[in-house]
């Protein structure tokens, strides 16, 4: 097998297991930008167990219920608020010639009426979420002028933080700034509820297609007209009928249950956290503020990498992924652990050509022992990723509900650290006339502890780390990088060397200690709630979560709540007492005393607006 075709990110899987005689489409398997030969191999050993299929249009009639990636990063955005930008994706792009700026407006707008994602706003109905799509409207392209690089620079940075609202906006905003006749700069900025690392190269295709048509047309017409002079195939399919399709599955216990079964047994007694040694404590509250280092690895290590891949049947990520797994263990000091690897979850042939957030995460668990060789590891970690891939169509979101994990404030559930390995990108932005550089992001937000980036292009594989600086210094990730080169050099080159010599080389620096991850189970006794308010809460908790009427020390995270269920008691909360109750406070406010005192001081603050409003203060004319 030449498995050197197999690695590009574009190899496309559908039209390979058609081409078996036999065969039809094979509905769990497409592009991904994983390593291709594991996710092959799954797909090829599930061959025959997964029935074909498609995916109908929805009835736009009946509600749309949002997918479950949608659902969960709908809720990230609840609790961190709007200050949190770690849910954006800003790309700043320098167009240098001259623009044509009306064909700009009308090919953005275009891709807007082409992607109902897009166009797509949340609303919550008796505690689920539903997605509510917006007709296409013209597109008006904002033009300002900036005087040099640091105006620029302040209104990129402005521009790019401005905050969206997920009920109403429209996901993908854009704005072109000017500083010269020749010289632009055109900013995108995505909501990550509906854009995805697939989706650029969408982006960045269509966009190209329907620029050029427009600057060809003497006056531009309508979106479908112009997405028709740019040879664009109309939309067979939306994301809001994905969503619905996804959703039909989960409600179907039969769907997912072989998945879900290997899953409960892969993770049962899995640490919650990942206890790796910050320069300063975790606080109660999950910060978004990140930085990013990066390195490169030497050509003769991944020479090294490659052949010890060969040589033992797998893959040069295989390689990579438990050489960093060991790297957790050494500085962690944990050799059970849980690492999240991020796949394009673009099985469907359906959506291959879709602006969505589709990503998904699989949990590999990693169980390793100091005295096993580093081959053996190998072989297990091999293993493991075809299992996961095997599986890989569970959300994980709908992991995390059914297996009812914990969950915490101050840090993700099961997966703090993930691995994300991909090709470069292979279709920037390309339009007609003008000279386009992709421009790099300024500053940086995070939804992960750390994020592991290998980037495989002509220049070799670079790594990149993304990490919180509430957390972490930058200097620690600096040494972690090189501590990761050093492990990784030498289990390529003595794979039969113990893990325990191996986290030798990568040990972590010294005076630093592993934070604590807790393994206790959540104390069940306690002091009856008093007052009104805190019997209010023990009430909907009972209701909503099944559990024993709570104390008022229980944590709402360790007596069975999860992120949907904190949605559910902000809605609840809200109904009962008459105002509003966001879900970021369930979070910040987890132990029920604590909500209780959060939620007098609530409805204090209502009743003096109220109060205010009315003229029933002291001195007014009202009553109470």
């Amino acid at each position: 097998m030449n498995t050197g075709a197999l690695t590009d990110r574009h190899f496309n899987f559908r039209r390979f297991r058609t081409a078996i005689p036999g065969e039809g489409r094979f509905c769990m398997a497409d592009q991904q930008p994983d390593p291709a030969v594991d996710i092959l191999q799954a797909w090829l050993d599930r061959a025959g167990e997964a029935p074909a299929c498609t995916v109908p249009r929805a009835n736009r009639e009946r509600p749309l219920p949002a997918s479950h990636a949608q659902q969960g990063m709908w809720l990230a955005q609840q609790v961190a608020g709007d200050d949190d930008r770690s849910l954006t994706a800003p790309h700043a792009y320098r167009l240098t010639g001259p623009v044509n700026v009306d064909a700009l407006a009308a090919a953005l707008g275009a891709v807007l009426a082409r992607h109902e994602a897009l166009r797509t706003g949340f609303a919550v109905r008796q505690g689920e979420l539903f997605q509510v799509v917006a007709d296409p409207e013209p597109f008006r392209l904002v033009l300002e002028d900036v005087a040099g690089p640091a105006e620029l620079n302040a209104a990129l940075q402005e521009f790019s933080r401005l905050p969206f609202d997920l009920g109403r906006d429209p996901l993908l905003r854009a704005r072109l700034f000017r500083l010269g006749a020749q010289e632009h700069v055109l900013v995108a900025v995505f909501h990550h509820i509906a854009n995805d690392g697939w989706s650029m190269g969408v982006f960045h295709r269509e966009l190209a297609a329907l620029y050029d048509a427009a600057t060809e047309l003497p006056s531009v017409t309508d979106a479908k007209g112009l997405a028709d002079v740019a040879e664009l195939t109309e939309m067979a399919l939306q994301y809001p009928d994905f969503a619905v399709w996804q959703r039909s599955l989960a409600d179907d216990e039969a769907a997912y249950e072989k998945a879900l079964t290997y899953w409960r047994e892969v993770l049962a007694g899995a640490p919650d956290l990942l206890a790796l040694p910050t320069d300063r404590p975790r606080t109660a509250l999950r910060s978004s503020s990140g930085d990013r280092i990066g390195f490169t690895v030497p050509p003769t290590v991944s020479a090294a990498v490659a052949d010890l891949a060969t040589t033992r049947g797998t893959t040069p990520f295989a390689v990579q992924f438990a050489a960093f797994q060991t790297l957790l263990a050494a500085w962690s000091g944990q050799w059970d652990l849980v690492t999240g690897i991020t796949t394009a979850n673009r099985a469907l042939p359906e959506t291959e050509e879709l602006i969505g957030f589709f990503v998904n995460v699989l949990p590999i668990r990693g169980v390793l022992s100091p005295e096993e060789s580093f081959a053996d590891l190998l072989v297990r970690t091999g293993r493991s990723l075809v299992d996961a891939y095997k599986r890989d169509e569970v959300p994980f979101e709908l992991l995390l509900e059914r297996l009812e994990l914990p969950r915490a404030a101050g840090h993700n559930p099961l997966v703090q650290v993930t691995v994300a390995s991909h090709q470069e990108l292979t279709a920037p932005l390309s339009l007609s006339g003008l000279t386009v550089e992709h421009l790099p992001p300024r500053g940086l937000d995070v939804q992960e502890d750390l994020t592991f980036y290998l980037t495989s292009g002509a220049q070799g594989v670079r790594g990149d780390l993304a990490f919180r600086t509430d957390l972490f210094d930058r200097s620690t990730m600096e040494e972690l990088g090189r501590a990761y080169l050093r492990l990784l050099q030498k289990s390529a080159a003595q794979p039969e060397t113990a893990l325990r010599r191996l986290a030798e080389e990568a040990a972590v620096p010294a005076g630093r200690a592993a934070a604590e991850a807790s393994t206790d189970a959540p104390e069940t006794a306690g002091t009856a709630p008093r007052g009104v308010l805190e019997e209010l809460i023990a009430t909907v908790w009972s209701d909503l979560l099944g559990c024993d009427s709570p104390p008022r020390e229980a944590n709402f995270f360790q007596v069975g709540g999860t992120s949907l269920a904190a949605s559910r008691v902000a809605n609840r909360l809200s109904e009962e007492l008459g105002v509003r109750v966001p879900v970021r406070d369930v979070f910040r406010h987890s132990e029920l005393a604590a909500l209780a005192a959060h939620l007098t001081e609530l409805i204090r603050k209502a009743a003096g607006s109220q109060a205010a409003a009315t003229g029933s203060g002291p001195g007014g004319e009202g009553h109470a």
